[in-house]
């Protein structure tokens, strides 16, 4: 049986993995679903000060603590930054690295560097506006969430998606990965893009990543929670890994 460990995006925490994580379990494979500081459940640790390089040493934690080794570690959405982190500082303990509808950072490169890239600058300067305004707000240092709908996730789901999220620091986007490349030993990767919501940044990097040595890249119909939307397609994605 597998290790997955599953890696939230921003403003969520580990219960977006709920529905994943049980069909998972119940094939008998070891689940992880780690929540980033300062958001889900542990929301009480919220500050300005949280960066990038806090929530890659979170999941690096969680492995080490649970003694976990041929991770198959996937990524959602700013999750991709954190996955590209963990995989350089922890190579040797995994296996496999899914990309879900997440994105892909080269050394350096932090995710708002990365939206004009994956968006064109005009749509980026609106996204960044948003972020970097609701930051000055009261100067928390803390962004709003995206609304769910924003996304096209399933409208049974909204309003919990919705409640769940919560403000998080806005330097958790503005900080560069920095990458040794040890990364590059973990020579299996899979991109999921989710096919049903625009204006998406991961057109760009599911591009970018097909034909690539290692890489496999796959769509599938639905908005961009894929794990809230269609947790029983992703977790047979997941375990064709296993």
């Amino acid at each position: 049986m597998a290790n997955f460990v599953l890696v939230h995006g921003a403003w969520h925490g580990g219960w977006c993995y709920r529905d994943t994580a049980k069909a998972l379990r119940a094939a008998g494979h070891d689940v992880f679903t780690p929540t980033h500081t300062g958001v889900g459940e542990r929301a009480h640790h919220s500050s300005q000060a949280i960066t990038l390089e806090t929530h890659i040493r979170d999941v690096c934690g969680c492995i080490e603590a649970e003694e976990l080794s041929s991770v198959i570690l996937c990524g959602h959405s700013y999750g991709g930054m954190v996955i590209t982190g963990v995989a350089d500082r922890i190579p040797g303990k995994i296996k496999s690295l899914v990309y879900l509808d997440a994105f892909v950072p080269q050394h350096g490169q932090s995710l708002n560097s990365l939206l004009p890239l994956a968006l064109g600058p005009e749509i980026a300067d609106v996204f960044l506006g948003a972020f970097r305004g609701a930051a000055l707000e009261g100067n928390s240092g803390l962004m709003q969430p995206i609304p769910a709908e924003k996304f096209n996730i399933d409208a049974v789901n909204r309003e919990w998606v919705d409640r769940r999220c919560v403000p998080q620091a806005l330097a958790t986007f503005e900080c560069p990965i920095l990458l040794t490349g040890a990364g590059a030993a973990v020579k299996e990767r899979v991109y999921i893009l989710a096919d049903g919501w625009d204006p998406s940044p991961f057109r760009y990097f599911a591009a970018r990543c097909e034909g690539q040595p290692g890489w496999r890249v796959t769509k599938m119909a639905c908005s961009h929670d894929v794990m809230v939307d269609r947790p029983q397609e992703l977790a047979k994605e997941l375990m064709k890994l296993a």
